[in-house]
């Protein structure tokens, strides 16, 4: 089909003065004609030059394969194909580009078959639809929890390979730490630690990455200072560049991890830095290796986008570390740093805070010795996780230090506590506690309980118990008339008294008398164990990642 025969379809369209390309191709796809408008497609030869080409001879950054099959469907089906995307090769030195393109069939005055192409460039449509997916993705994926590595591990799994063949983040020890230390200054070294890597399977891991685990940047170094100015390290022939050229960039641990990288096949390097609020946290590095496109400045753009977004949930966590530290380290001040020995018993105890929430908590312990070579032990918990139930912990262990030098039972104890309780909590904080008065030469155990889990009773050779005890109301009632009432227990010789708080029993997914049978059943295999290994397996078996605080305290005669 020769431009003769088309003239009169091309005038009656209107398809010569289109101000989107339009080409028509023949049955045998070699274009028959092609107006003036496309041919800002084409590498400069002329639209009149076109005839009888073959569309990658004239438009060498198309990605033409896919075209041709479609423009085969229209000729063979007569059915029209619309906005169909193609993308520019991996070899266009223009970067990344897109075309959306309507194919349909049209017939010639002697009623030869033809396809036309209307082509629209589609670049900044296709950028923005990229990033809309890749920043859903990342608000999905990353930030799933508050640990600074595994948020680091996340960021990766969306980068990797949405954006990269393979990437790295590095991260200040300061912020991995939690530290409340202002990020360093343009003059300063900054110390950064590896905490994430995606790296292809097939493609063997450099050891120089592999044994990195820290390493300094330098003032002078580009690499340092654009990184401390929020601003990327954009490297996208890095393949080409001269080990001296590459050395401007960076010196030390970063140079012989940029040629290890190399020596692997990456060829494009961006290296974006992670800030937030102002503050240089770390960065991210993105590779690029042998076989895939060299990065563009739209991937570029992209990146810093989905850091920017990423660094926020870093943040967090780094903020959530700090916060938890500070929890952690009142909670334990107002926990015995040990506890004393005791003549006769084997003790053994544990905090262990909840995973979820660096908030302060209320549970408790102690081990209280009596006079007559006897001692208390007790363990309570507050509701609520505040700085008010920690408060309100720390008095009424306290409290019942006091309490217990003064010769009463642990009925009148728990009597005394509930009545202070009651002064000091609102109608909705209470406080749970279990008082146990254990004499060692008679081997009798005086307990009760303010609305506490039962403790459980672990002989040797025999299934742990529950012994059974008045529940008794939480603490903070201040009902006088409904009294507290001591059990006495005689707890064979060898056997395991252990009070321990509800986080240690509590299952979402299942009933309280679940959490107990899983308690009777794991102590069972425990008694043979010294107490301390007892307590960590008892732990690592029932919560290993513990929803609420727990305490744990376990005496052996």
């Amino acid at each position: 089909m020769d431009p003769v025969t088309l003239g009169p379809l091309i005038q009656m369209v209107g398809l010569a003065r289109s101000p989107l390309g339009v080409l028509i191709v023949d049955a045998e796809l070699r274009i028959a004609w092609a107006n003036q408008a496309a041919e800002g497609l084409s590498d400069g030869r002329p639209a009149a030059a076109w005839a009888g080409c073959r569309l990658g001879q004239v438009l060498p950054r198309w990605d033409v394969d896919p075209v041709e099959r479609s423009l085969r469907q229209v000729l063979g089906t007569g059915k029209p194909a619309i906005d169909l995307e193609v993308g520019s090769h991996a070899g266009d030195p223009g970067g990344e580009r897109f075309w959306s393109l309507t194919l349909f069939p049209v017939t010639g005055m002697d009623g030869l078959a033809a396809a036309a192409c209307v082509v629209r460039e589609v670049t900044e449509r296709a950028r923005n639809r990229r990033r809309l997916a890749l920043a859903d993705e990342a608000s999905a994926r990353i930030g799933t929890t508050l640990d600074i590595t595994r948020t680091a591990e996340e960021l990766l799994d969306v980068a990797v390979p949405r954006l990269a063949n393979a990437g790295a983040v590095d991260l200040l020890a300061t912020v991995i730490e939690g530290d409340q230390d202002a990020p360093p200054a343009c003059d300063q070294n900054m110390h950064l630690r590896r905490a994430g890597l995606r790296w292809p399977a097939d493609v063997p891991l450099p050891p120089e990455y592999r044994q990195l685990e820290w390493y300094e940047t330098k003032p002078p170094k580009l690499y340092h200072q654009r990184l401390v100015a929020g601003l990327p390290v954009y490297l996208p022939s890095f393949g080409a560049m001269t080990p001296e050229q590459i050395r401007e960039v960076d010196s030390g641990p970063s140079f012989d991890r940029m040629m290890a990288a190399r020596r692997a096949g990456v060829h494009s390097i961006m290296i974006v830095p992670l800030m937030a609020r102002g503050a240089i946290m770390g960065h991210v590095i993105l590779y690029r290796l042998a076989g895939s496109k060299p990065f563009t400045t739209a991937d570029l753009s992209l990146a810093r986008d989905f850091v920017s977004r990423a660094a926020v949930s870093i943040d967090n966590a780094r903020l959530y570390t700090r916060e938890r530290a500070t929890a952690l380290t009142l909670q334990r001040g107002l926990l015995p740093r040990q506890i004393p020995r005791v003549p006769g018993v084997e003790l053994a105890c544990r905090y262990v805070p909840a995973e979820t929430a660096a908030e302060i908590g209320g549970d408790w312990f102690d081990v209280i010795p009596l006079p007559a070579g006897r001692c208390a032990l007790t363990v309570g918990d507050v509701t609520g996780h505040d700085i008010s139930a920690a408060s309100l912990m720390g008095q009424l262990r306290t409290v019942t230090r006091t309490l217990a030098t003064l010769g009463l039972n642990p009925a009148q104890i728990l009597t005394r506590l509930d009545q202070i309780a009651a002064d000091l909590t609102d109608a909705e904080t209470s406080a749970t506690c279990i008082y146990a008065a254990c004499d060692p030469a008679s081997g009798s155990c005086d307990i009760a309980s303010a609305g506490h889990p039962p403790p459980a009773l672990a002989s040797l050779g025999r299934p742990a118990a529950f012994p059974d005890l008045p529940a008794g109301l939480p603490l903070g009632t201040g009902l006088a008339h409904r009294p507290y009432q001591a059990t006495r227990l005689h707890p064979p010789p060898g056997s395991t008294l252990v009070l321990y708080t509800d986080g240690l029993i509590e299952d979402p997914a299942a009933d309280i008398g679940t959490g107990l049978t899983r308690l009777a059943t794991t102590l069972a295999t425990l008694t043979p164990l010294p107490l301390t290994q007892a307590c960590d397996t008892l732990l690592a078996t029932l919560a290993p990642r513990p929803a609420d605080d727990i305490a744990i305290l376990m005496a052996r005669a």
